[in-house]
């Protein structure tokens, strides 16, 4: 299987299928060196079972002997059909045509696919031959492909070999590791294989026992004998000695700037002409005010392969050169590359530099500096310190990989409580938002039993932290645990630790069900939460308001969980903060605001590579699109979020998914689906937590009535009413009434559905109140009162349609038609009258994107977005995308 080329191969799948209606075609295949550009075409073969396969493969040793390559293509079909009579290089025309009509005689019996690998690599003659020919039959069944990149451009379509995604990448890992290999190796190897699946199978093949088992540091470059380190070594010893230094100048340098290579180039006498040597090798890429290496694979391999005194060469030049104010960090980077170890005075200067790059948040300079100071300080204590301030500046920056690796080096020279804890805390962390939550709850909780008579602020962290994770991997066993060890903490009077201690008191009653109970310390929580100071307190407190049904109470303290993240600059909880605030508008009925709140959050967990935060994301969204009745985006979205969620033992997530299909169950019909699916939510079988297992309730009770399945469903409501009536929200009451409606007949239903109506009204729950009257109209007019139906169902189709709900505005649609009223179009409408999705789409069509560009941008789906166009065409009353730019200019 190739991992991560599905679109491609669904591109050669195309191109074969063209030979059903005597059709051809050409390709080129082209990418990197070991982007699978030989793997490609081995597919191509293997899906080729009914043709004729004709093979050639470049060799630099016969790129000069004409015919060569035709020779070796042709030579299966050459006994019937000899080329010998035109083989002249002087008849060039008579050869390339004696090449076309054999392929196309040949191709009369059965379909012919030819495969030329290392398509450079063969002779002029038979280059041009090929080329000749796949211009010319189209209309024959031949297919054509040509793997690499000739010299000069073939006009012919072309098929590129991007980078794998870092998914793909765990893939190929593990289908060569079935056992599997430690979150913190895998990524590691991930991010240094830069997507080439061919650099990510030589590392892992190379990787020694210890490595394996985490007892020894992941490699840093490829193998010594790897063909790919091989090549780029090849390629950089064929430049002149000029380019070669300025791509080593890249190679020490990760963010080389032009004015310091013309600088360090006068020093060194290097002549600049050179620059467009190496720009043209593929080795060093010039972009703007910048010149730097293209990967980490191509770097990594450079620089170990460099000798000695050329990299000292080259930290000392740049040392000389970064002589301005503003570069002193980088060169004291460059004098600490060659310095004699230990060197306290340079490892105090790279200190006191890194400090002042952490205060402006410029985490990517700071981690590294306060590793390089680590790395020349003789004290362990004080190394120890340096090692874990760098490792958390990594992990800020992004580089969760380099962070683990630091934490690894650490432990052995942990001396001491204070420094070992910090370093769980950090690890606990790290596990928490990127790795498997039920680790980080086990790290968090040892960190504060050491911490807890010695570090009150630093233990209540680590508590926090550890309460979290459990949450997170739905082991609420684990969470009620961690409350009587904040209940140690009860001789202390600070308002963290009353908060947490409330928390954990308020939501061990809400997981037993006792809401009473739970009322007043969860009310203290929302309390104290705006009064304490961080993002945590803000979370702790937006979780006891969704909980106690303060909804709207919930979204100002997400959103100052939002402001207090963005302010604090380091990216790390906004992502998180951002997964709050589109709860709490979903809660609202906001859809579209929860919508950009979601794909915000996604965004930046993704940059950040918070990946369980990616995850709840994108299920969020699924949410939304599920509720929405748009089963295609839905699907996407778990899809994705799928890939990413495995071994990660995640709960939210786990019942997201379910309650967002058992949605779609629900809009197709399929009620014992929907129920089987939220059978487990609602009785907290999968650990889910008690804000889904309440919310999807109402889902659950309409699935169990239309199944006939009474008793589950009283049963369920009256978990639900129980719920509803301590929060005396009129959204959760509605909810309520609509589903004890649902339960009852006659008089007591009609009572019930208006009295949900009129709660809803005061709630402020336009969505919800529009399914409510969707579902009363439907018995109305079912109980023949197409009269009285008509007002509620024309109430329930208008909302529906400002929400731009597909399934729910056609399902309203056509029970008014059935109620008698026939519903025509709306006049043409303003940009004005868009819905905020609608808008959006159309600022992006406005911008030159495609609808698969849009579905990327929105996580949405293909199919979803061309729905949005062809309902905006309608309302504006126009009929193409120039129509719709012009109207947005």
């Amino acid at each position: 299987m190739l991992r991560g080329r599905y679109s491609e191969l669904a591109t050669l799948d195309q191109l074969l299928a063209h030979v059903k209606d005597g059709r051809g075609g050409a390709l080129e295949i082209d990418g990197d060196a070991g982007m699978g550009k030989t793997a490609m075409l081995a597919a191509a073969k293997s899906a080729a079972s009914d043709f004729l396969v004709l093979d050639a493969e470049g060799v630099s040793a016969e790129r000069t002997i004409p015919f060569a390559g035709l020779h070796q293509l042709l030579r299966p079909v050459l006994d019937e059909h000899d080329l010998t009579g035109v083989a002249s290089e002087e008849n060039a025309f008579a050869v390339y045509s004696a090449v076309t009509g054999l392929l196309a005689k040949v191709a009369r019996d059965q379909p012919v696919l030819c495969c030329a690998d290392d398509f450079p690599l063969l002779d002029e003659v038979s280059r041009a031959a090929l080329v000749f020919a796949a211009r010319r039959l189209g209309g024959d069944p031949v297919i054509l492909l040509f793997a690499g990149c000739p010299e000069r451009p073939t006009r012919l379509p072309r098929l590129v070999l991007d980078p794998v995604s870092d998914v793909a990448g765990q893939q190929i890992l593990h289908d060569h590791v079935p056992d599997g290999l430690s979150p913190e190796l895998c990524e590691e190897l991930v991010s240094l294989a830069s997507g080439n699946p061919q650099a990510l199978v030589e590392l892992v093949s190379a990787l020694s026992l210890e490595q394996l088992a985490g007892t020894k540091p992941p490699p840093v470059s490829l193998p010594a004998n790897s063909s790919l380190r091989t090549r780029h070594r090849e390629r950089l010893e064929a430049l002149s000695p000029d380019a070669r230094k300025l791509v080593l100048l890249a190679v020490a340098d990760e963010a080389l700037d032009l004015d310091t290579v013309v600088r360090a180039a006068a020093h060194a006498g290097i002549d600049l002409h050179a620059l467009d040597e190496a720009a043209s090798s593929g080795l060093l890429r010039v972009s703007g005010q910048r010149a730097e290496i293209p990967t980490r694979l191509i770097s990594s391999s450079l620089y170990a392969d460099a000798p000695l005194s050329d990299r000292r060469a080259t930290h000392d030049l740049l040392a000389g050169v970064l002589d301005r104010a503003e570069q002193r960090l980088k060169a004291l980077w460059h004098r600490a590359a060659t310095a004699p170890k230990p060197n306290e005075p340079l490892a105090d200067e790279l200190d006191l530099a890194a400090g002042k790059a952490r205060r402006s948040k410029d985490y990517e300079s700071s981690s590294r500096a306060y590793q390089q100071a680590a790395e020349l300080t003789a004290d362990p204590d004080a190394k120890a310190l340096r090692l874990i301030t760098a490792a958390r500046d990594f992990w800020l920056s992004g580089h969760t990989h380099r962070s683990r690796a630091l934490l690894r080096t650490l432990r052995p020279m942990a001396g001491n409580d204070t420094v070992r804890s910090l370093a769980d805390i950090l690890e606990g962390e790290i596990e928490l938002r990127e790795g498997v939550p039920t680790v980080g709850h086990q790290i968090l909780l040892d960190a504060a039993d050491r911490l807890t008579g010695t570090n009150l602020a630093l233990a209540i962290t680590a508590l926090m932290r550890a309460g979290e994770a459990s949450i997170a991997a739905g082991n609420f066993d684990g969470y009620i645990a961690t409350a009587r060890r904040v209940r140690a903490l009860s001789g202390h009077d600070d308002p963290l630790v009353r908060l947490m201690r409330d928390h954990c008191a308020g939501l061990s009653a809400m997981v037993q069900g006792e809401y009473d109970r739970a009322k007043e310390p969860l009310h203290r929580v929302v309390t104290l939460a705006g009064q304490v100071h961080g993002c945590t307190p803000k979370f702790w407190g937006c979780l006891a308001a969704l909980v106690r049904g303060d909804d709207r109470r919930a979204h100002h303290l997400a959103a100052q969980a939002v402001n207090v993240a963005r302010a604090d600059g380091t990216g790390v909880h906004t992502p998180r903060a951002l997964e709050f605030l589109a709860h709490t508008a979903l809660r609202l009925d906001h859809y579209p605001s929860a919508l950009t709140s979601a794909v915000e959050g996604l965004r930046l967990a993704q940059a950040a590579k918070h990946h369980n935060s990616t995850i709840s994301h994108l299920c969020l969204l699924a949410l939304i699109a599920a509720l929405q009745g748009d089963k295609d985006t839905t699907q996407a979205r778990l899809t994705t979020a799928a890939d990413q969620a495995r071994g990660r033992r995640l709960a939210w997530p786990s019942a997201v998914t379910r309650w967002a299909l058992a949605c779609l169950d629900l809009a197709e019909e399929r009620p014992s689906d929907a129920l089987t699916r939220l059978r487990p939510v609602i009785t907290g079988l999968d650990g889910s937590s008690p804000f889904v297992r309440i919310m999807a309730t109402p889902h659950f009770i309409e699935a169990a009535v239309r199944c006939g399945e009474r008793k589950k469903a009283t049963h369920a409501l009256e978990v639900f009413d129980d719920w509803a009536c301590s929060t005396r929200n009129p959204g959760q009451l509605a909810l309520s009434q609509r589903c004890q409606a649902l339960l009852a007949s006659g008089t007591e239903a009609d009572e019930r559905f208006r009295e949900a109506v009129r709660l809803h009204r005061r709630g402020d729950r336009p969505f919800e109140l529009a399914k409510t009257e969707l579902f009363y109209g439907e018995r109305l007019r079912r109980n023949r009162k197409p009269r009285a139906a008509r007002e509620h169902l024309r109430n329930a189709w208008k909302t529906f349609q400002r929400y731009d709900a597909a399934y729910w505005s056609d399902r309203a649609r056509a029970e008014l038609r059935a109620a008698g009223e026939s519903v025509e179009p709306e006049g043409r409408a303003s940009i004005g009258d868009l819905t905020p999705q609608q808008a959006q789409i159309s600022r992006l069509v406005t911008e030159g994107a495609t609808n698969r560009e849009i579905a990327a941008q929105l996580f949405l789906s293909p199919r979803t977005v061309d729905h949005h166009l062809r309902n905006i065409f309608a309302k504006l009353g126009i009929r193409s995308r120039v129509e719709l730019s012009a109207l947005f200019r």
